[in-house]
């Protein structure tokens, strides 16, 4: 009996993933996938190829193709034609030169941060808030290249440059971030999995269970600036506690320890204060593009790659140049998410034909003005606020597994 409840044990745990039309057996390899072993169990037994594809560089590519594919009589699910001819139109535009950096484009995005955060520095005992401000930017602007850096694969600048970007400047393990972030995009608004959209018990983005619940839910529209604000604090520390539980000392030493000493040798208010508003000009970036659009369950999960982001997802139209620059790419949230190795410097002009895409294929490409959709997420927040708590049946409840 013994054996036979070991031999089902391992059967439960295995973790089977289709690519390319063909099984592949990732149990032993999921403990180790550098983008978290959540991702991969969440696509046990479903047809992964364009998730894979969108966030993996040719190294990864090629480790995969040198695996053996699993024997298995289950047939391999079936790939949506959305996504079949979405890849071609990947293709298509790696083929046309799209992934082609421009350092000149990169050396002035460079260029900025380091000149808000020295001159931020500079002014911080004569000039306190005109440096908290230029600070504020400056963290703001470094997490935005700390991001396209952990996303851009096999380019050597940027893995030296995140120790500065992420970790003195942000105080990010670009571990734990990388694991958090990409589980995001190809889990786009799934409950249980995407992290950026499990904020309760201090907001909720949909009607909670009545053991979570609080009173003052219902002034959640009121108090979420206060609690944006807090955003990288949060951050920080959520990388301290990744590195010590992995045991990372090395990125504690060298890459966070710098970004503390840094911060203490300024006054304490000036470091505060542009934590707590480079983290606010954080998330009133983040949170826009998908906390009020639709929800993802067990019940209505999308296995369609393109459709998920497409359903989950929206624009921010900024045509002045400085919320151009302060949305740091952000703002074509939905190119971003069909292509997250893309450059950012490059969706503006990719938007056109991501829109054709759309149209082609009769998608809804949403895109909203700025106070649009900061009055969208303000009432979003507003309606949940009021909506009545539910008794949580573990059973049936689609939203019942809180993160």
């Amino acid at each position: 009996e013994s054996v036979c409840c070991l031999f089902l044990s391992r059967v439960a745990k295995m973790v089977k993933v289709a690519i390319d039309n063909e099984w592949y057996d990732l149990t032993k390899w999921a403990p180790h996938h550098p983008g978290g072993e959540r991702i991969l169990k969440r696509f046990d037994g479903f047809n992964a190829t364009e998730h894979f594809y969108s966030l993996h560089s040719k190294d990864a590519i090629k480790k995969l193709k040198a695996m053996h594919p699993a024997e298995s009589k289950e047939p391999v699910p079936q790939e949506a034609k959305l996504d079949q001819d979405f890849r071609e139109f990947r293709l298509q535009l790696e083929k046309d030169g799209w992934w082609k950096r421009q350092y000149v484009w990169e050396f002035g995005l460079i260029g900025t941060v380091f000149l808000l955060m020295i001159t931020g520095t500079l002014l911080a005992n004569t000039h306190p808030l005109i440096s908290i401000l230029l600070l504020a930017l400056g963290m703001q602007q470094a997490g935005w290249l700390g991001h396209d850096f952990v996303h851009g694969r096999n380019v050597t600048l940027h893995d030296k440059l995140m120790i500065i970007m992420a970790g003195w400047f942000i105080g990010f393990d670009r571990n734990w971030w990388s694991e958090k972030h990409n589980t995001h995009h190809v889990l786009t608004n799934h409950v249980t999995h995407d992290a950026d959209i499990h904020n309760q018990p201090l907001l909720f983005l949909w009607s909670p269970i009545r053991a979570f619940d609080h009173k003052f839910r219902k002034y959640q529209h009121f108090y979420f600036p206060i609690l944006y604000s807090f955003l990288y604090v949060s951050w920080r520390l959520e990388s301290i506690k990744w590195s010590l539980k992995q045991h990372d000392y090395s990125m504690l030493l060298f890459s966070l320890l710098p970004g503390y000493i840094w911060l203490a040798m300024l006054p304490w208010y000036v470091s505060l204060g542009a934590v707590l508003l480079g983290g606010f000009f954080v998330a009133i970036v983040v949170t826009l593009s998908h906390e009020a659009e639709a929800i993802i369950t067990e019940e209505n999960r999308m296995p369609c790659y393109v459709e998920n982001q497409f359903e989950c997802t929206r624009n921010i139209e900024c045509p002045e140049w400085i919320t151009e620059y302060f949305y740091g790419g952000m703002q074509y949230q939905l190119e971003h998410h069909l292509f997250p190795t893309l450059p950012r410097y490059k969706h503006r002009f990719l938007q056109p034909l991501v829109k054709q895409f759309a149209k082609t294929h009769g998608l809804n490409y949403k895109t909203d003005s700025l106070w649009t959709m900061l009055c969208d997420h303000y009432f979003h927040l507003k309606k949940i606020g009021a909506i009545t708590p539910r008794d949580c049946d573990y059973n049936t409840d689609p939203f019942a597994f809180e993160m």
